[in-house]
């Protein structure tokens, strides 16, 4: 169906994506191997210090020092990314980058993306670490190469395949407050050409009071078979199972939200000289059930009490095709095209909906001397929300006269279309089909600079600064009728600084701090817009020590002020909420010990839902 809906653009750029000619590749790699190599911002492998965005990047070998056991928890620890205050583990949570709006965050697992037309978000909780390679995010918008992306991109890359016929393989065990049980497994090797990756884990939570509980099944699973000079396949396959209940509120009423979520992709990759060619096929399946309980009658039990019940399945099929190549060695042109198909099912509507987006685009980076020149460009169609073109250019400039410091400055037009549900549910009640037809995406100007710099060694500066013009934003509002409703307004202001500096106080023992500044101003009314759903205020400090005889220590103290204003959720976040891990590798094990919000801190933003009291974990890790 996808196939047939490919415009003449999309297609003559497929028939021609390997005529991509320069030649000197290896020198490119060369120069790069050295430092980080991100793929999101260009859709190919580009050295970190050559992207004009402002972009971030941890490994797995990071991910291993945080006290994180999902990508919500993990992402947490990230200067400039604010995660919903945490309600205990396996709590659904949102994103927001740089003062965004969650479903203004494109999030993505090998680039298979996972937000819904039923909210536009993506509940990171639902996602592993264990088989992350590494996580790639870009700070603000990147439409000129992934589209409706106005917040920011969090693109998380899994763990490769592997290539010994010796299997490696992980057991991890680990126990907590609150009855919670986690353990996990993963194994990757490679037999008669074939290269597999496998990994698995199961969590059971009895939550901090009735019907607080949390039960999870996650897994991933990765296969890879080199067609020497036919190129390379590979497949992948993720599933995520769960169901948490929320807790009961005063009046003994709770909710539960069971979840399926299935996405993978098959893949094609082929190395010409001087280019590279990937087409991919991609697919995300997200089944979501909310069951409200509350009691219909004064003399009816709650317990016995039929639930109020809405179901929403989102499905997702893409077609991705990318060519690289390394002009005059050094610079990255990139060209390429998306093609999706997504359909809704929602109690909230009477019969599914789908849209169809065509989307080709290109990138270039020119390597001048100490200059890196990003330009960009992408044409979005969507059959539901129009066309959008989005183009970007920037620079970079390296001081060569001072250790590894930079400058960075990027221009782009941005936009974010909103979710299906919101132009055909106007918010009445469950199973009434509204009409929201005047909702358009929102469209942006942005402008980034930042700075960073180690000249001082050993202590390492960085600074990045933002703003975007956001007409047409998309806020709640009544329409006429009283019924409430997603509305544009005329043009919203987001603008911040985010400042970040690290020290190196011995040869394993690192200092880290920063401070985060983002404010959102209604242009027409020159009014403070509050209750965003991301901090106006954001502190991180702490540090990481990673000993020679294989001790690691890791502390972070990360203080939000959320600027609410409603009087019933009481907010108290003014405060620091420390947590800690602590790990010893002797041989082939590992011990470790996880200490939340270290000094037994009341904090919450929503009176209902505090953040769970000081608890602890403690496990072990087997490798072989």
């Amino acid at each position: 169906m996808i196939s047939t809906r490919i415009n003449l653009a999309g297609a003559v750029l497929f028939t021609g994506l390997a005529i991509v000619l320069p030649r000197n590749a290896q020198a490119q790699e060369k120069e790069v191997e050295l430092e980080r190599i991100v793929i999101t911002s260009r859709r190919a492998p580009l050295g970190l210090s050559r992207v004009s965005e402002n972009v971030e990047v941890i490994t797995g070998e990071e991910l291993n020092l945080l006290p994180a056991r999902d990508l919500s928890e993990a992402l947490n620890y990230l200067p400039g990314i604010y995660i919903d205050p945490r309600r205990g583990f396996g709590r659904a949570t949102s994103i927001s980058i740089q003062g965004s709006a969650s479903r203004q965050v494109r999030v993505m697992i090998d680039g298979i993306p996972l937000n819904t037309q039923a909210s536009g978000q993506v509940n990171p909780a639902k996602f592993p670490i264990e088989d992350i390679s590494r996580i790639e995010v870009v700070k603000g918008p990147a439409s000129s190469a992934w589209g409706s992306s106005l917040g920011g991109v969090i693109n998380v890359i899994t763990k490769d395949t592997g290539n010994k016929l010796v299997p490696k393989g992980k057991v991890t065990s680990s126990y907590a407050g609150f009855s919670t049980k986690k353990e996990s497994f993963d194994l990757s090797g490679k037999a008669a050409g074939l290269g597999y990756y496998l990994f698995s884990s199961y969590m059971d939570s009895g939550g901090k009071g009735p019907r607080d509980d949390v039960l999870e099944k996650k897994a991933f699973g990765k296969l890879s078979y080199d067609l020497r000079e036919k190129g390379k396949i590979a497949g992948s396959f993720g599933f995520s199972q769960g169901d948490a209940n929320s807790g009961e509120f005063p009046d003994g009423t709770w909710s539960a939200a069971p979840y399926r979520v299935q996405y993978g992709k098959f893949g094609w990759n082929k190395k010409f000289q001087g280019a590279d060619l990937n087409v991919d096929f991609k697919n995300s399946r997200q089944d979501i059930i909310t069951k409200n309980f509350s009691s219909v009658a004064t003399d009816v039990p709650l317990t016995d009490a039929p639930p109020d019940v809405v179901r929403s399945r989102d499905v997702l099929y893409e077609i991705s095709a990318v060519a690289s190549a390394h002009p005059r060695g050094k610079d990255l042109l990139t060209v390429g095209f998306d093609s999706d198909y997504d359909v809704l099912k929602t109690t909230y509507l009477e019969e599914a909906k789908s849209l169809y987006l065509q989307a080709p685009f290109a990138n270039y980076t020119l390597k001048l001397g100490p200059w890196d020149l990003n330009s960009g460009l992408r044409f979005d169609d969507n059959s539901e929300f129009g066309s959008a073109f989005s183009p970007s250019a920037g620079f970079v400039y390296h001081f060569e006269e001072f250790k590894d410091t930079l400058v960075r400055f990027n221009f782009s037009r941005a936009f974010n279309a909103p979710p299906l549900l919101w132009k055909y549910y106007a918010g009445v009640s469950p199973g009434v089909t509204g009409d929201n037809p005047q909702i358009k995406p929102e469209r942006a100007r942005v402008y980034e600079l930042g700075a960073e710099s180690r000249a001082l060694s050993p202590l390492w500066l960085k600074l990045s600064l933002y703003r975007q013009d956001v007409k047409d934003a998309i806020s709640g509002a009544a329409n006429a009728q009283g019924e409430w409703i997603q509305k544009n307004f005329q043009k919203f202001r987001r603008q911040g600084v985010e400042a970040r500096a690290g020290y190196e106080l011995f040869e394993s023992l690192d200092l880290f701090a920063s401070a985060a500044f983002n404010d959102i101003e209604d242009r027409a009314t020159r009014q403070t817009v509050q209750d965003a759903g991301s901090p106006r205020q954001s502190f991180d400090l702490g540090l990481d020590y990673k000993g020679k005889t294989g001790f690691t220590f890791y502390l972070n103290g990360r203080y939000d002020y959320w600027n609410n204003t409603y009087e019933i959720f009481q907010p108290k976040d003014r405060k620091f909420i420390f947590d800690l891990k602590a790990s010893q590798k002797v041989k082939a094990l590992t011990f470790f010990l996880n200490i939340y919000n270290l000094f037994d801190s009341r904090y919450w933003s929503d009176y209902f839902f505090p953040a769970p009291k000081r608890y602890f974990e403690g496990g072990a890790a087997i490798e072989w």
